[in-house]
């Protein structure tokens, strides 16, 4: 297991859970290598919105919702996912925002979030292989729980869900009466 994916995990949310690709066996026809640079974040993220426009789950919400222009999107993508993965302090904007707004105008369900997770990783795994390419996919899931939890009006946190067992929080609260 990389260390990306020991130090990621799961996202503790609804979402399909992450899986390392480290353990498993890479088809020996396809040599990979891992993202090194900007002209590999463009490729990835090209690659990705092309099947992403193309799919039937999520793809109108690109064309039909969103009407995105994909070539003044790409520099946008490419400036977040290279801040994500090498710290360049590229992108300034607020994905969350742009994400309550594409939600206002319809409703981004769990599937969306999900599916969206699935071609990110197949993207990925298609083209790369190595710790920036888990950390792509790691990072991915850990930020589509934190979106997919503000829009449905949760916390962003992964742990927003653990909660005190309803017998110790009636005792917390009769204490506090107490004092």
């Amino acid at each position: 297991m990389t260390d990306a994916a020991r130090k990621f995990g799961r996202t503790a949310s609804d979402l399909d859970a992450y899986e390392a690709r480290a353990a498993l066996t890479p088809d020996p026809g396809k040599q990979r290598r891992d993202i090194a640079d900007r002209a590999d974040l463009v490729l990835l993220v090209e690659r990705f919105y092309t099947s992403a426009f193309a799919d039937d789950l999520i793809g109108h919400i690109f064309t039909d919702v969103v009407h995105m222009d994909l070539a003044g999107h790409m520099p946008i993508m490419a400036d977040f996912w290279q801040t994500v993965l090498f710290k360049a302090g590229l992108y300034n904007r607020n994905a969350l925002k742009v994400h309550f707004d594409i939600n206002a105008k319809e409703p981004l369900t769990l599937e969306h979030f999900n599916r969206w997770l699935k071609l990110w990783t197949a993207t990925v795994d298609d083209l790369f292989a190595g710790e920036k390419a888990e950390l792509a996919k790691a990072q991915a899931h850990v930020i589509a729980g934190s979106m997919h939890r503000r829009v449905t009006g949760r916390s962003s946190s992964q742990f927003s869900t653990i909660s005190t067992r309803p017998d110790a929080e009636e005792a917390s609260s009769e204490q506090r009466r107490e004092s």
